[in-house]
């Protein structure tokens, strides 16, 4: 029964691997044409830290998890995939934030909630890293099963994900319904895409909350990888998505927006008045096209 986990455990792990090395080749001219030709901001970088991070992180995952460790080794190698794991969904999180905080026209008070939320679910995340308990399988490979008490500890780092998703999802829900008799078409987009990846990432997010719960010690956590992965090629569709609608995006080097502060900045996200000022744009078009 046991081998049987690890072997479905191995499955799994090259089936979301798989998924993610393949998105990435075929948006790969994508990513050169609408990023790499650009003036690079904070944003951009975050979105390369989100495409390489797991790219090459995974690639050391993948050879350590089938290689026969010392138990001190393998300790390590476990603890390394699940920073690996947490790391990458704090970019993503990051690139959402950012996302957000741009909808609601750089307000602070709203950033400051975002935040002040985000550090308290990141110290539930960091927490379940620490004291863990588990066995290791001895015949080869480094594989690891998770002890019952250490499931549960695990799972609220996931937890802590999907209500922090829920609640980036409501911003967005809220800021389009307000905004609906508004023809902004860049509105709708992010509104449209981020209900996506919401629908996508909280059925692969509750389903791995699920496998700490119910499966063995050796597929608790099974889905992890597969949801990671799936976060971060969603992540990064919505970005590619959005530049090549328009080129006032998230990743711009410049925006129509004035955050509330003392000094005018230049911003890396995209604003409302972005969306308004496209908005304008097409009707104008539109109108000519008519003409």
């Amino acid at each position: 029964m046991l081998a049987w986990e690890i072997l479905l455990h191995g499955y799994l792990q090259i089936i979301s691997l798989s998924f993610l090395y393949w998105d990435h080749l075929i948006t790969i001219d994508d990513e050169l044409r609408l990023l790499w030709n650009k003036p690079k901001t904070l944003a951009s970088y975050l979105f390369f830290t989100n495409r390489y991070l797991a790219f090459f992180g995974n690639i050391t995952v993948t050879i350590l998890g089938f290689t026969t460790l010392s138990v001190t080794s393998c300790n390590n190698y476990a603890l390394y995939r699940q920073v690996l794991l947490v790391a990458s969904q704090i970019v993503v999180c990051a690139l959402l934030t950012m996302r957000i905080y741009a909808l609601y026209t750089c307000s602070i008070k709203v950033l400051m909630y975002m935040l002040g939320s985000g550090v308290i679910l990141f110290a539930v995340s960091c927490w379940s890293l620490t004291d863990q308990k588990s066995d290791r399988w001895e015949d080869s490979g480094c594989h690891i099963g998770l002890s019952r008490v250490t499931a549960i500890r695990v799972a609220s780092a996931w937890e802590a994900l999907f209500i922090y998703d829920s609640m980036l999802f409501a911003f967005t829900f809220y800021r389009a319904y307000t905004h609906r008799t508004e023809k902004i078409p860049l509105l709708y987009l992010v509104f449209r895409d981020g209900s996506i990846y919401y629908a996508a990432m909280a059925l692969a997010t509750l389903s791995n909350i699920l496998t700490f719960y119910l499966a063995g010690p050796y597929l608790r956590g099974g889905l992890s990888s597969c949801a990671s992965s799936l976060s971060i090629t969603l992540m990064s569709r919505l970005m590619l998505n959005l530049h090549r609608t328009t080129d006032v995006g998230i990743l711009s080097d410049k925006s129509a927006a004035t955050c509330e502060a003392e000094v005018s900045h230049e911003l890396d996200t995209l604003a409302l008045s972005d969306f308004e000022e496209y908005s304008y744009d097409n009707e104008t078009d539109s109108e000519e096209f008519t003409a």
